[in-house]
């Protein structure tokens, strides 16, 4: 008989159970191994659609090109694991630890791991669209070039995780933690991540575009070339944060915190900055043409060179802010607050 072959789940245990564990290939689609104890053991390629593997064990377990497709595998413990170009379409996976586990170009599409645990966990190139992250702990995870396309990651844990490349387009993060993230040029297109913690996130060259930023925590993160075109961050902090070189058309920005931000170049044009707090900024050579800052506060701002072409400024506040060379043809400066600003032409307003 062949390692991969036995007549019932009660002989692959009771083999696994005095040492045996090769059984790579194993036949063992719908089997009820649940809560069985298989640490170590080795099932690469094995056929396991539809399995039964509730708290089961398979700590430091060879799931290499395993078949896991709906399987179930609820408060399982794959620590670990090897599940490399493994396929878990459909699987139950939520309240499973996956700390450590490899799951590099395996596929996770539609799969539920809600409440999961996957700190440090590899998923580079991993297939994980449309699947349920929801409070999901993923704390120093690898997902570079992952694809999590309309994944559900609402509340979930991705502080210090690696997501560059990574396709996340229209993903809910809405609420989601991503401090210290390393996302750098991630497609976030139209994704959801109102009220999402991105402080001192690197988010080079991102596309955001049409994404919902809207209360997110975005203090001391860059943003260096970053694609933010027609995202909505209203009420968005952005203290501090770098957004030299983006590109900003038509950003809604509307009573967002930009105070002591770094805006040089950026394209802010026809962006929507009402009311927001850019005290302090730094706007060297930015495009600000048709934008509304009405009631903005720029004060100590720097605006040199800044083209301010049919601007809204009405009602917005100055105060010892620098124009330098900025061109205000067109702009509208009707009861803004222009104490100890310097104007285009060097002279400063009393």
């Amino acid at each position: 008989m062949k390692a991969s072959e036995f007549s019932s789940e009660a002989e692959l245990l009771s083999r696994h159970e005095t040492g045996e564990r090769n059984f790579i290939g194993a036949q063992l689609i719908g089997a009820d191994l649940s809560e069985a104890n298989l640490n170590r053991i080795n099932l690469s390629a094995a056929h396991l659609k539809g399995a039964i593997l509730t708290k089961a064990k398979l700590i430091g377990a060879q799931l290499k090109d395993a078949d896991l497709r709906l399987a179930h595998l609820k408060n399982a413990q794959l620590i670990e694991t090897i599940l490399s170009q493994a396929d878990l379409t459909g699987a139950i996976l939520t309240d499973a630890d996956l700390s450590g586990a490899i799951l590099s170009g395996a596929t996770l599409s539609e799969a539920d791991l809600r409440n999961a645990i996957l700190i440090g966990t590899s998923l580079i190139g991993a297939r994980v669209k449309g699947a349920k992250l929801t409070k999901a702990n993923l704390t120093g995870a690898t997902l570079s070039r992952a694809i999590l396309k309309g994944t559900d990651l609402r509340k979930a844990t991705l502080n210090r995780a690696i997501l560059s490349e990574a396709d996340l387009k229209g993903a809910n993060l809405s609420g989601a933690s991503l401090i210290r993230a390393f996302l750098h040029r991630v497609d976030l297109r139209d994704a959801n991540l109102e009220n999402a913690d991105l402080s001192e996130a690197d988010l080079k060259g991102a596309d955001l575009s049409g994404a919902d930023l809207s209360n997110a925590n975005l203090i001391g993160a860059d943003l260096t070339q970053a694609n933010l075109n027609g995202a909505d961050l209203s009420g968005a902090n952005l203290q501090g944060a770098n957004l030299s070189l983006a590109s900003l058309t038509g950003l809604v920005l509307k009573k967002a915190n930009l105070q002591g931000a770094q805006l040089s170049k950026a394209n802010l044009y026809k962006a929507n900055l009402s009311k927001a707090n850019l005290s302090g900024a730094n706007l060297l050579e930015a495009n600000l043409q048709d934008a509304n800052l009405s009631h903005a506060n720029l004060l100590r701002a720097g605006l040199l060179l800044c083209y301010l072409t049919k601007a809204n400024l009405s009602g917005a506040n100055l105060n010892e802010a620098n124009l330098i060379g900025a061109n205000l043809t067109g702009t509208n400066l009707s009861d803004a607050s222009l104490e100890g600003t310097i104007m285009p032409n060097g002279i400063i307003k009393l």
